[in-house]
């Protein structure tokens, strides 16, 4: 994909451009925006699927940590939807759409939004949902009845090990943006 958008670029400068061309820019960015409304859908189910379970599993109203752990979750995962959202944009029915220095920009826009939740919204939530899962734990430890070392590395060992697989996530998935996403911007931006 990369290859082809480079041969456009070029073929677009000499102004060259084919349709098939188009067709192809057209094609790879529907494409982005359908996986994002399948994990929009996905984000508008589990949001409250997760916060219902958390707050009839755990009594809330009688415990402060749980309650304290069910917002910061929530919050972050709320957060994540609604920068979910803010990357939406239409599907491209033609390549007229593309003639149109606006959407062209706004588009742009998009894309990198989808981006910055990749590689700055996702810690947010990754430390948010460290947090709030760290805060509820307090009480759970506590009546085990454990030692207040135990419970340091415990707590610590949860926090590292749930960094280290949010890391792995965020990047992968920073590299297939970096793969898919960042050649489309740059090319779009070379068109204004």
């Amino acid at each position: 994909m990369e290859n082809d958008i480079t041969n456009w670029q070029n073929l677009w400068k000499e102004e060259k451009a084919t349709p098939l061309d188009v067709s192809k820019l057209i094609t790879h960015l529907n494409k982005i925006e359908k996986k994002g409304k399948l994990e929009r859908i996905i984000l508008l189910v589990a949001v409250p699927v997760t916060i219902i379970v958390l707050a009839t599993l755990l009594p809330i109203l009688s415990n402060i940590y749980y309650l304290i752990s069910i917002v910061l979750i929530s919050f972050g995962m709320i957060m994540i939807l609604i920068q979910s959202y803010r990357s939406k944009y239409s599907l491209i029915s033609n390549d007229a759409e593309l003639n149109n220095h606006k959407y062209i920009k706004n588009l742009i826009h998009k894309l990198k939004q989808r981006m910055l939740t990749t590689s700055r919204y996702m810690w947010f939530y990754t430390f948010l949902l460290a947090l709030g899962i760290n805060i509820g734990y307090i009480d759970v430890l506590q009546k085990f009845n454990v030692s207040i070392t135990v419970r340091i590395i415990i707590h610590v060992v949860f926090t590292v090990l749930m960094i280290c697989v949010m890391y792995y996530s965020i990047e992968k998935r920073k590299k297939e943006n970096n793969k898919g996403i960042l050649p489309l911007i740059d090319f779009l931006e070379n068109l204004n």
